[in-house]
């Protein structure tokens, strides 16, 4: 970390192999070259996005309700609220995800569960029930951007599925908790990867600035790229607890599953001022 922009990290340049053929969304595998940026050590936390919201006043789509063009199911989501993750009966043995997800009026940031759930003591817990335009409103507050993909993938690298919070157990019905925890953890709690960050794997999916292009039948104005799996992610439904997972996610839908982190670019200034000397 620099006490320049504390509590961010260092990922030098570098080239790597990016995409898997696990799934088909991630192909093709390719060679990618990433100038060095600083990112968050950490998913924005509870209290940072606190902070963010008393100094500007900021609402989330989430609490303003600017969200009925989007349909879900069928169902106009004309109301304020949130996507909530709710186990389904066990005896339900469904494979839709309609039987876990359920449109919730009045969750939010503040009430990621629901309109009877709180934030109250999770301080260090990740944000969530955000939508990408609240994340990239509080990454320009911070003067920082929201990663590109590929950035984010780099970031990643050498994350571990066996070093996150992920779910154990049949998924939707029983999450053992074997890792420690069951449900989204505090940041911080499992090892760092090579580049010193924490929950690059699991715990919460977080925002890109890239626009989902891989389906040609979403609207790419309206989507962009989630990466890196959730503590909802398992080896018998979702295997995207890995650097190379990717999902779409619609821009004004916030969920209780996904957050983000920012990242700050140096050198644009450094070319700038290489121009400047010219």
């Amino acid at each position: 970390m620099n006490p320049n922009f504390p509590g961010m990290v260092w990922v030098p340049s570098g080239q790597f192999e990016k995409g898997s053929n696990v799934y088909p969304e991630e192909s093709p595998i390719y060679s990618a070259t990433v100038s060095g940026f600083w990112i968050d050590e950490t998913e924005v936390t509870n209290d940072e996005f606190a902070k963010f919201v008393w100094e500007t006043g900021y609402q989330t789509e989430a609490e303003t309700g600017l969200i009925s063009n989007i349909q879900l199911n069928q169902l106009k989501l004309n109301v304020p609220g949130a996507v909530v993750f709710q186990k389904p009966k066990e005896d339900l043995k469904s494979n839709s995800s309609f039987d876990w997800w359920n449109y919730v009026p009045g969750a939010n940031w503040r009430h990621p569960d629901g309109p009877d759930s709180s934030i109250e003591g999770k301080g260090s817990f990740p944000v969530v029930a955000v939508s990408y335009m609240d994340a990239l409103n509080f990454a320009r507050w911070k003067g920082h951007s929201l990663p590109t993909e590929v950035e984010w993938e780099l970031a990643a690298a050498n994350g571990s599925q066996d070093n996150a919070n992920t779910w154990q157990g049949e998924f939707p019905y029983l999450d053992e908790g074997k890792d420690g925890f069951v449900g989204i953890s505090p940041v911080g709690c499992f090892a760092k990867n090579k580049f010193g960050l924490y929950d690059m794997i699991g715990n919460v999916w977080e925002y890109t600035a890239d626009p989902w292009t891989e389906d040609k039948t979403l609207d790419k104005r309206k989507y962009h790229t989630i990466k890196g799996g959730s503590y909802l992610c398992s080896p018998n439904y979702c295997k995207r607890y890995r650097a190379q997972a990717k999902q779409p996610q619609e821009d004004q839908l916030a969920s209780n599953h996904i957050g983000f982190r920012t990242i700050k670019r140096t050198h644009f200034n450094t070319i700038k001022k290489l121009k400047e000397k010219l």
